[in-house]
Order: C-alpha cells, then structure tokens, then sequence
C-alpha cells in the first residue's frame, strides 16, 4: 500500500470521505419496497375504493441466496432510507478508489516500477 502523502488528491478525498461515512454513519445494504394492500376489514374504505389500500414499506435485503422483506414502520422510513443511501455513496467511492488502483497497477505494469 501507497502512502497516503503519495495518493492523487482526489483518491485522497475518496478515501477519506468513505471512511468518515463508514465510521460516522450508519448504512445499511438494501433497497426500500413500497406495496398497497387490502386488509380485509369489510368497511375500511380500502375495500370500497378501487385504487385504495394500505400503504407499507419493507426493506429488501439478501441473505444468503434468499431475498428477505423487512417491515419499514412509517416512523422509521426516512432514517432508513438514509442509511441506503449512505451505503450507495460509500459504495459509489469504493468503486472509484478501485478504478484508480487499477490505473495504477496498469501505470505500474508497463513502468516496470515497483
């Protein structure tokens, strides 16, 4: 591993603001499902309308091979929806922090550097 003092500026950045995300932030690695549904209540307005119904939001998340739907209470939605948003700029760093390795490690190849 480089040097941090040796880094490109901008894989500097990346890799400082990925850190402070993974340390400061909580994150979570998923996708927010919204679905309507019917509760069979016989008079809630859900049955009487034709478009109506309870809307509830899971968190879909992989464990394992099996897709698993958590329950998102309304009140906790935002918070939720922060937190895979944080994993996506994290994982959007990661990303860019690896192409510039692989810059480097074809710069390195033809340099004959080590």
């Amino acid at each position: 591993m480089r040097h941090r003092g040796k880094l490109r500026g901008d894989e500097l950045a990346l890799r400082s603001r990925a850190a402070l995300l993974v340390h400061r932030k909580p994150f979570v690695y998923g996708t927010i499902v919204t679905s309507k549904r019917k509760c069979g209540n016989p008079g809630c307005k859900c049955k009487k309308e034709k478009d109506g119904g309870h809307v509830s939001s899971y968190l879909s998340v992989r464990v394992g091979k099996v897709r698993r739907m958590i329950f998102i209470p309304t009140r906790m939605l935002s918070k939720v929806r922060e937190w895979t948003k944080t994993h996506k700029e994290i994982s959007g760093d990661i990303l860019k922090i690896s192409e510039n390795c692989l810059e480097r490690i074809k710069e390195e190849k033809f340099s004959g550097g080590s």
